[in-house]
This record gives structure tokens, sequence and C-alpha cells, in this order.
């Protein structure tokens, strides 16, 4: 492939991401980014483009380094580069959700008719927009591969699809797969396809449990939350967050629709409507918590009219959203000097040492599925993993 099928492949994927309502700054960044590696590949005399090539250039041109955790920019441009690299591969790249997107028409009649039909076997509303998205994916996929319309759709183009998501973890090509798998047998049973294809659309086979829940100790949880420099606003704001996620085990959603209603300051209580499950929530507001919060409130946070109250530091000033809540805390973990390793590095490796403390401190388990807001306390069970003192405890004897 030379660079004249290289700049059409940029020019495709511009076009897919102005079809799937990506905003002019964002297909503005990825051509700006693609442009930059042309002239790499100019000057290094390559005519073939490959995922070693794109980290070659972002190595050369911005100092990346695959070892670190790559800043907003460089993670920026590696997602420019996975669209590049799925197109080669495919033809289509996977679509991020975008306001602007719209189900196309030939598929809408029959998503419309399923989504309903999810809704009355009692699906949590919540959820319908995952389930959503996974089928736009897979509609986008469809059109790439020139199956515009339901019944042109075989048992080789949900093959291609399995290939197509490869890049994504077993749990979730496992739900995007199941998704696809109930929406053909769904077709299949009100007409509209001939073919009942979900038997095309395989189980991923995973082990839920197969990993232990990253957690980090009580001295590095400390160590996280002083390196935090209080004497900028945006260091107040992310230690007040760090707080709440570290020491009450918010969940990001939660965290980042936090508003001035949910906390009730004379009693020193904070209530509140879990994102993820719905249901209320209600916690003390410690003492060490509300002062930071108090400080980012006075010190710290933008004057808008929003109510929520961690916002964004740039202009125009918005509320802070959970996806940055990841990059917040791996930051943070960064800039503290913890080494990582192969723990998670986001807000929920928090929330699980939460647990990990609390199960050290012989807390029993429905106190804290209490507060870490799981409707039961088997969920919490999974949290035992991490005290292996615990789990010695319970071990039984074996006998020879």
């Amino acid at each position: 492939m030379g660079q004249a099928a290289v700049r059409q492949i940029i020019a495709r994927v511009g076009e897919s991401m102005e079809k799937g309502g990506y905003g002019k700054c964002s297909i503005r960044q990825f051509r700006y980014t693609a442009n930059q590696l042309l002239k790499f590949m100019d000057s290094e005399g390559l005519e073939e483009y490959s995922t070693e090539v794109g980290v070659k250039f972002l190595q050369a041109r911005y100092d990346f380094d695959l070892n670190e955790l790559p800043n907003h920019y460089n993670a920026e441009r590696l997602r420019h580069l996975r669209k590049l690299s799925e197109f080669q591969l495919h033809g289509a790249a996977i679509l991020k959700r975008k306001s602007g997107y719209e189900i196309p028409a030939a598929f809408r009649t029959a998503t419309d008719a399923f989504l309903a039909y999810r809704r009355f076997e009692g699906i949590v509303e919540k959820n319908m927009g995952t389930v959503s998205l996974y089928l736009e994916r897979f509609f986008s996929y469809l059109e790439s591969q020139s199956a515009t319309r339901i019944p042109q759709i075989t048992g080789g183009h949900i093959h291609g699809y399995l290939r197509f998501i490869i890049g994504f973890s077993n749990a979730s090509k496992n739900q995007m797969m199941r998704t696809v798998r109930q929406f053909m047998a769904f077709c299949f049973k009100n007409g509209y396809h001939s073919e009942n294809l979900s038997s095309y659309a395989p189980n991923v086979h995973y082990e839920k449990r197969s990993r232990l829940p990253s957690a980090y100790s009580c001295e590095e949880v400390m160590k996280l939350l002083e390196s935090v420099d209080r004497s900028n606003p945006i260091g107040k704001r992310d230690y007040a967050i760090l707080l709440l996620i570290a020491r009450l085990g918010l969940r990001s959603g939660d965290v980042v629709n936090l508003s001035f209603e949910n906390i009730n300051w004379e009693e020193n209580r904070i209530s509140l409507t879990q994102h993820k499950t719905g249901k209320p929530l209600t916690l003390p507001l410690l003492e060490d918590v509300g002062l930071a919060v108090i400080d980012y409130l006075k010190f710290g946070r933008p004057k808008c009219e929003c109510q929520r109250i961690f916002m964004k530091h740039n202009t125009p000033v918005q509320p802070c959203t959970a996806s940055g809540m990841y990059t917040l805390v791996a930051n943070r973990l960064s800039r503290a000097g913890i080494v990582v390793g192969e723990r998670k590095r986001g807000p929920h490796a928090l929330r699980h040492s939460l647990a990990s403390r609390l199960l050290e401190e012989n807390v029993p388990l429905p106190v804290i599925s209490e507060i870490l807001g799981h409707a039961n306390s088997n969920t919490t069970a999974a949290y035992l993993a991490i005290d292996i003192d615990k789990l010695r405890q319970c071990a039984l004897e074996v006998r020879l």
C-alpha cells in the first residue's frame, strides 16, 4: 500500500467521522495527525503504513514511550492511528458514541422494534444506551462491507465483525456478540430476515474472576493524596475528587454528577441517586472530605451557574466527565511515583482499595456493600479476593 492508498484511507476515515457525528474540532485534529504522519513517512522514505510505522512516528515526533502512560495528546494521536489501522484491515473504524449519530434508515424500523422488545423484557433503561451503541458499531461495519439492508446480512458478515472488534477485551466482545445474537434472532422471528443467523454470533468465553481486583495499600493511597499540590485550583479539585473516591468509595459517574443539593452541610451527609444502579445512597461527609470540597468551592472552582460541583478548568467552563476521572487518577498515580505494575490505574481501583482496607478492619460485608452502593453482598464478595489473610482463614484443612 503506497502513500496514495494511505491518503485515500485518511480521506475515508475523515468521511466516516463526519458521518458518525464527530465534532469539527475532533475531525480537524485527526487530519492534522494524519498530515504529520505523511510528512514523517516522506522524511523516512516510507511508502507502506503499519502499526509499527505509527509507533515510530509518535516516538520520533512526540517523545512517545510505550512503557509509560501516554499524556492526553498522545492518547488522542493513538486513537487517530488506530482508526487508520482499522480501516486498513477492515474498511471501517470503531465508532465512538456521538450525539449526532443516527441509525441508518434501512436498519431503523427493526432497531426501534428490537429496543422496544428489550424494554418490555425489563432491561434497565440505563443499559439501553449500551445496547444501542453495540448495534451502531455493528451497522457501521455492515455498511463498510456494502450490507446496507438487513436481508443482505450473512453469517460471514457476523464472523467478520468478530474479527473487527478483536482489539476489545473478551468481556466486551462477548457483550457485543450477545447483542448481535439477540438482534439477529429477533429479526428472524419478526420477519426482518429470512434466516436465523444468531448461531453465527458465538459466545466469547472469559473468566469473570480470572483477575484479582486491583488495589493499593493504605500507604500508597496516602502517598497519592499527599502528592497533590493544593496551592492551585486544579490541585484543590483533584484532591477533593480523590478523597471522595478513596475515602467514600464513590463511582466516577456519581462524583461528576455531584451537585450542591446532594450535600447536607448541617448534618454532614451526602445523599444521591447512584448513576449506575439508580438506587439512593447516603454516606457520612467525613471531615477531611468536607474540608477539601469547601476549599475547592471557595478558592478553586470557576464561577459559573452550573449546579454540579466539579468543573473543567478551561474555556468554556463545563462539568467534569466520568471518562476524565480515569485520566485524572492515572496521572495522579504517575506523578506520585507509585509503581502501578499490572494493577489498574483508574478510579475503580481506589474503590477496591477502600474495600480492602475495610476488610482489614473487620468491617462486616453487608456494611461494606452499603458503603460501596452495591445492590447485594454477592457483588461485594468479589472484593474478598484482595484480602489474602481473610482467604487463608476461610481455607479448609487438607488431610492426606
